[in-house]
């Protein structure tokens, strides 16, 4: 038998070792970055359906929609009884006026048809920071009438229209002290994520939060606990022409009882 040679070991010159050091410290935070989206990610559950034509995470069990006029009439009753999966629309926020003179043309059929179908609905202001906040408020509490088993009064604030973050804020605290002592309920704040971080944030802690991040499938980053987060722009839901805002309640469905107006 003839007698085996040892195998030589195969070694790394020392530039190439240095080489592979650097590059593991260098990938290092992008690999963390990776690892922790894709955790948050996969924590989210997302599931694609089909009928709403959009991914929906699936440890939310509360959804809804928000419309204007921009969604024409509705069939409020098809929008109600639509139930994918387990999946169905739990509630839906109507616009109801805009600025200090702008009522929304569809808020008083959506309202009468969406309570007539028995779905949960709120009413919402686009707020102009531009413009007189006791003339909005005024103009909300004329127009919006809020029943039992309603959801809170919701102020969309999200341009600033060449205002400072002072006066925004200013603007919206007198908003929202007007509605809050109107409606005897703390109203809800709805915008989005950069609006938030650039005017909002640190302010307004004791008020509930809606905020609208749909760019990336991922919660909203913000520090503030959310109350609503609209994931979505592009949803299809029955009874409705053309797309419309899906949104989840970040709580349980006893949470969201509580929520309602008593």
């Amino acid at each position: 038998m003839a007698k085996r040679t040892k195998k030589a070991k195969y070694t790394l010159k020392p530039q190439i070792k240095r080489g592979l050091k650097l590059l593991l410290i260098l990938m290092s935070p992008i690999l963390l970055y990776i690892c922790y989206y894709a955790y948050k990610e996969f924590k989210a559950g997302l599931i694609k359906y089909k009928a709403f034509g959009i991914y929906i995470p699936s440890h939310y069990k509360v959804h809804g929609i928000d419309v204007s006029r921009y969604q024409q009439i509705i069939n409020w009753k098809a929008v109600k009884n639509m139930n994918i999966e387990g999946v169905q629309i739990d509630f839906a926020f109507l616009k109801a006026t805009q600025g200090t003179q702008t009522i929304d043309l569809q808020y008083f059929q959506n309202r009468i048809r969406a309570r007539k179908a028995d779905l949960p609905i709120g009413a919402y202001h686009f707020f102009v920071s531009s413009k007189d906040p006791i003339q909005q408020a005024d103009l909300f509490s004329k127009v919006v009438q809020i029943k039992k088993g309603d959801l809170p009064p919701v102020v969309d604030i999200e341009k600033d229209y060449h205002q400072s973050s002072v006066k925004i804020r200013k603007n919206l605290k007198t908003w929202l002290r007007l509605i809050e002592r109107r409606y005897e309920v703390k109203p809800i704040i709805y915008t989005n994520v950069d609006f938030y971080k650039n005017h909002l944030e640190g302010y307004f802690e004791s008020y509930p939060i809606w905020i609208a991040h749909y760019t990336k499938l991922r919660e909203p980053n913000i520090y503030k606990e959310w109350t609503f987060w609209q994931l979505s722009e592009e949803a299809t839901v029955n009874g409705i022409k053309g797309k419309v805002d899906f949104n989840v309640f970040n709580g349980t469905k006893e949470e969201f009882e509580e929520l309602k107006i008593k």
